[in-house]
């Protein structure tokens, strides 16, 4: 498996360091920093991931004008799609007016699986591309997963997606490391990132998780 570190703005060019990267529309849009290591990095050839949702705990859909913003400062290889958080008739909708509004990109679209029982799912027309939220890696064993399909986050524990192909994005080794604690320690689950967290305690904690993260799923970049 690819893995993709998502860290705060402050400290992007200590952790997000492997060929996968992975940002968000509205700090594109409103911070300098964050979109020029972007931007550098679509030039140094990496895989630029666009997910098109608020920067909250909650998954829902970011403002259509802010992901056209977003989209005229940066140039990514894969968008995924909005979404409702457990919401699959809500999420078909937004993709759909999405996919009008955005014609141009629509060959690098993915969908993000919603959905809220394993009924949803039965419907739920899959794709070889596809993206899942942790919020739904309660259904993995009935996920119709592919090398090309893109996990987001960490649920919990980084050995939930093990055996998985695909891409991982992550910033469960930050979280951790932030509070001074290693992988193994992921109990109980930490924070969400405000993505502008100024202090790395913990520096050597968190440089090791990002390094035994990207090494847990086979990973050849290095720190």
């Amino acid at each position: 498996m690819k893995v993709g570190i998502i860290a705060p703005i402050k400290f992007l060019n200590n952790y997000c360091i492997t060929s996968i990267q992975y940002c968000l529309p509205s700090l594109l849009v409103t911070d300098t920093t964050y979109r020029n290591f972007y931007k550098k990095r679509k030039i140094e050839r990496s895989t630029i991931i666009l997910d098109c949702r608020k920067v909250s705990w909650k998954r829902i859909p970011e403002d259509f004008e802010v992901i056209k913003k977003a989209l005229r400062v940066c140039d990514p290889d894969i968008i995924v799609a909005p979404s409702y958080m457990f919401n699959s008739r809500a999420s078909s909708e937004i993709l759909k007016k999405f996919m009008d509004e955005f014609p141009s990109v629509a060959t690098k679209v993915v969908k993000c699986l919603e959905g809220a029982s394993e009924e949803d799912l039965l419907y739920f027309p899959w794709t070889k591309e596809l993206a899942v939220p942790s919020h739904m890696y309660r259904y993995l064993s009935i996920i119709k997963s592919t090398s090309q399909t893109i996990y987001l986050e960490n649920h919990l524990a980084l050995e939930e997606l093990e055996g998985k192909d695909g891409i991982l994005v992550t910033s469960l080794p930050i979280r951790l490391g932030l509070q001074g604690r290693l992988l193994t320690d992921f109990r109980p689950s930490p924070d969400s990132l405000t993505f502008y967290e100024e202090e790395d305690k913990y520096e050597k904690i968190t440089r090791k998780n990002v390094k035994d993260t990207i090494e847990f799923y086979g990973g050849k970049d290095e720190l």
